[in-house]
């Protein structure tokens, strides 16, 4: 299962979509005779958000759920896990320490098959009778636990898998039909643009481009107009070869930035903004209303990443949610920043009142959307063909 969430102040984020959604299914679960042993992660070593002990997950989970007692080891591979799963019972269910201090979980295994070799995989199957992959927004990685397990023991996809795949499959029949599509793209995850790039080659598709994205879209187009706090901000991000892409081939659907609000709360156009101080926090309303009339018109919305910072306090991604939420076009937000957003200023319940579709994948579901290999999948089709 996937509970990575965001930290501040090395607390996590208790609210968070994926530890309610894992909590509903780790109660499915229990309920159905089973006695879940839950692997996860919380953040990269070296990273901030990072946390070694995944006991304030458990804690959080168990308050998330009826009938379910959640355990806590802070173990791995060792004695004290064995331990811990001999002393389970019906109505129990396990959480380990984060799967990413093992070393074996980030090891580059040529395949599926070479990680189930691995130490990991083999210490933990013996534990267990049968391996199931609920973490779709981790699908689009090859992590050992996320892919190990799948040649080495029974495996099944998980009830939060299985949903959400039904919801990505969902969208990418109304984009191949040709419905009006705009994705509001922003945060701080670069990374995503290639993901961007394939879907933007729909005709159909715009793209709203704010955060980090947006102001890469801008440096490209009016890198003169950046002053040397954001310049060097944007060139240390190594997202300009894709923007660059994406403004050559789909300038006419790119819908950028033309205003920003700083660090200091001042508003600037695109062109003064060479003669501001202080980095770049949020669009600006001129920016907004352009997003708002690209809103209206059309008849289904991606939500893939806040277009400032909302955490810090900076509203405009308020407004843009509280006005894609009440629209008839279909829409959907990706985990992640988007998900977080919501969760983090209590839009979340109306946001699904509404008929909004929340999924925990981030990046992992737009790569589904782009048509990229996701090595989880890949994984169990590969299983498939060897039974």
């Amino acid at each position: 299962m996937d509970v990575n969430v965001p930290v501040r102040d090395g607390r996590i984020n208790q609210t968070n979509l994926r530890l309610k959604a894992c909590a509903k299914n780790i109660e499915t679960y229990v309920r159905s005779g089973i006695i879940p042993i839950i692997l996860s992660h919380q953040g990269r070593k070296g990273d901030d958000d990072y946390l070694e002990s995944m006991e304030q997950h458990a804690s959080t989970i168990q308050s998330l759920t009826t009938g379910v007692n959640v355990k806590y080891s802070n173990s791995l591979t060792d004695q004290d896990t064995v331990k811990a799963v001999s002393e389970l019972k019906q109505g129990d269910a396990l959480m380990l320490k984060n799967v990413r201090d093992h070393e074996d979980e980030k090891a580059k295994f040529a395949s599926a098959e070479e990680s189930a070799n691995s130490g990991m995989v083999k210490f933990l199957s013996r534990l267990a009778d049968f391996y199931i992959n609920d973490a779709p927004a981790t699908m689009h990685r090859s992590d050992t636990s996320l892919v190990g397990f799948i040649p080495a023991m029974p495996s099944y996809i998980g009830l939060q898998m299985e949903s959400e795949l039904r919801v990505l499959e969902e969208i990418q029949r109304n984009i191949m039909a040709k419905e009006k599509t705009a994705v509001i793209f922003g945060g701080k995850k670069w990374e995503k643009f290639e993901y961007i790039y394939e879907i933007g080659k729909n005709s159909n598709v715009k793209i709203l481009c704010g955060g980090v994205p947006g102001q890469s879209i801008c440096y490209v187009t009016s890198k003169e107009s950046f002053n040397d706090e954001n310049a060097r901000f944007i060139l240390d991000t190594g997202s300009l070869d894709t923007a660059h892409r994406l403004v050559t081939e789909f300038g006419d659907r790119i819908i950028k930035p033309t205003d920003f609000i700083l660090e200091s709360r001042e508003s600037t156009t695109l062109s003064e903004l060479r003669s501001k101080k202080g980095g770049i926090a949020d669009i600006g309303d001129d920016t907004l209303n352009r997003f708002f009339k690209a809103i209206d018109e059309a008849q289904m919305i991606l939500y893939a990443g806040p277009v400032g910072r909302y955490e810090k306090g900076y509203n405009q991604t308020i407004r843009l949610i509280t006005r894609f939420m009440g629209e008839k076009a279909m829409n959907y937000t990706f985990g992640g920043n988007s998900a977080d957003s919501m969760d983090e200023i209590g839009l979340d319940r109306a946001y699904d009142q509404l008929g909004g579709k929340r999924i925990t994948a981030g990046g992992s579901g737009l790569a589904f959307i782009a048509g990229k290999e996701l090595p989880v999948l890949d994984a169990f089709k590969n299983s498939r063909k060897r039974q």
